[in-house]
């Protein structure tokens, strides 16, 4: 017996809207996909997406429909000076029956201005980390349903992951443009470093290529690092578990260097004002060539997205690490021929 299909309008609005942004690839596109689909679900007359900033501190305005520019841009909203805002920020849906009888929530008056009564804000998050906050604001002061704010919430939830979904896409773009900016090769990873700081919002990042005989990593590249940090000298391998573990083809976080064992340098990583590092493997094949490291200044719980992210950025270095060493071998090569062919023209000159 074949069982009948759940065809309730939320279910539907849900398709539709993951039908959507499955083709999305743009922040912008989600973004618009998102408050569109919500002013329709949910009746309301107007929404604004608003996105944390990188420093954590504000919700920064990234789009909205159906309320006047003046509105949605208007005033700064700080991360925690707000009760309202703290409790979306910890990933509470929070709901305004009515904006005019709330004295804590920001903007009352122009929101009254706009004839907007009550407010859904839901916390836009992925895998429990909240990226920012969906406001809902509805024309009549009244408490949604139940289902209203499970709706709002799936939506809200859909939105977010298509919003990492962009990013990284983003992120890979940018990156691979940097690896193709040039064959020289520590030009090319100070490009690839910078990028790779500035999408994953880090402090710095550093390429170590392994000198076998020595048994050293071998610092070729960095970014974002002081030089007192930098002249601190060669990563040795026996000394460096973490390395080790690293060479061998396994990430490895370390949430606080000050603390956790297996670091070589934890004072001058302190010094440098480096809390948390995550360090990937460059592979070729089975070969190591070396690691890829990415500095956080505050303590940091990298998430399984960011270490697949930067694992295949490194897939992506050791091979240009590889292109790039072919490269400066055939340029000596070339340079070798072309002596060969000068000494051979003097020789047939004298003869």
């Amino acid at each position: 017996m074949v069982k009948s299909v759940d065809t309730t309008p939320a279910v539907l609005r849900l398709q539709q809207m993951a039908q959507a942004l499955s083709s999305a690839f743009a922040k912008s596109q989600v973004i618009e996909i998102m408050l569109e689909q919500t002013v329709a679900a949910l009746d309301a007359r107007g929404v604004v997406a608003r996105l944390l900033s990188s420093e954590g501190d504000e919700l920064l305005p990234v789009g909205a429909i159906g309320l006047n520019d003046s509105f949605y841009l208007s005033g700064r909203v700080d991360a925690g000076d707000n009760d309202l805002v703290r409790q979306v920020l910890a990933g509470e849906v929070v709901v305004v029956p009515d904006v005019a009888h709330e004295p804590s929530y920001p903007h009352r008056e122009a929101a009254r201005r706009q004839g907007l009564r009550s407010v859904i804000a839901v916390p836009m998050q992925v895998r429990a980390r909240v990226l920012g906050v969906l406001c809902i604001y509805r024309a009549r002061a009244d408490e949604p349903s139940e289902q209203e704010l499970l709706l709002a919430s799936a939506l809200a939830d859909l939105g977010a992951l298509a919003l990492e979904k962009a990013d990284l896409h983003q992120s890979m773009l940018h990156i691979a443009a940097a690896l193709n900016s040039t064959l020289e090769l520590q030009p090319m990873l100070e490009q690839v470093l910078q990028a790779t700081v500035t999408e994953m919002q880090l402090k710095a990042a550093s390429v170590r290529l392994l000198d076998p005989k020595q048994n050293v990593l071998r610092l070729v590249a960095a970014y974002g690092l002081g030089r007192a940090y930098l002249d601190k000298g060669n990563v040795h391998v026996g000394r460096s578990p973490v390395d080790q573990s690293v060479l061998l083809g396994e990430p490895i976080v370390l949430y606080d260097v000050e603390t956790e064992i297996g670091f070589e340098y934890p004072q001058e990583a302190a010094n440098e004002g480096i809390r948390s590092v995550l360090v990937v493997p460059l592979k070729l094949k089975e070969r190591s060539l070396g690691v890829m490291r990415v500095y956080s200044v505050r303590p940091r719980h990298f998430s399984p997205v960011s270490i697949q992210f930067l694992s295949s950025v490194a897939g992506l270095v050791a091979l240009a690490v590889e292109n790039a060493e072919l490269h400066a071998a055939l340029k000596e090569h070339l340079a070798d021929l072309e002596l060969d062919v000068a000494e051979w023209h003097r020789f047939l000159a004298l003869g």
